[in-house]
């Protein structure tokens, strides 16, 4: 089992993405119902409104440790579309996890300014897709780095 983990700034397509990915697992790959974690669905759920430094870590945390379990546990792929702007967090994920892959998506279109995260940490993704072209472009070069 998988956990594709798509991080960038706000509104660089993560959800989107995300989405699309979780279509095709279900239906082209032919693997079971894969989970995804949505950064903004999560912080609803948890009802997590800080997005101080402080606030961030926690939530990820959070969503790794479920990850974690739908992965390792229930045998689930899992996609995660959050901001994910810390190095160490995504670490911590990989060390938890035997299969991660790290995608990250970045843009020059003006994203969500008050959610801009200003201390992002790139780190060393497995892939890196610039999300300004149209989405059926990103879709199809994340595929093809996925080579699924």
């Amino acid at each position: 089992m998988t956990i594709y983990l798509l991080y960038g700034q706000p509104a660089s397509g993560k959800t989107t993405l995300s989405k699309l990915l979780c279509k095709h697992i279900e239906h082209k790959v032919g693997g079971c119902d894969p989970a995804i974690i949505d950064g903004d669905e999560f912080r609803e759920l948890l009802a997590n409104k800080d997005y101080s430094k402080k606030g961030r870590y926690q939530n990820i945390r959070n969503a790794n440790a479920i990850a974690t379990y739908i992965n390792n546990v229930e045998h689930r792929d899992v996609i995660m579309a959050l901001v994910n702007p810390y190095k160490c967090l995504r670490a911590e994920l990989k060390i938890n996890n035997s299969q991660v892959r790290e995608i990250m998506l970045t843009s020059n279109r003006a994203l969500k300014k008050e959610y801009h995260v200003k201390d992002f940490e790139m780190g060393n993704p497995d892939y890196i897709i610039d999300t300004d072209q149209k989405i059926e472009d990103s879709w199809n070069q994340l595929k093809g780095l996925l080579k699924i």
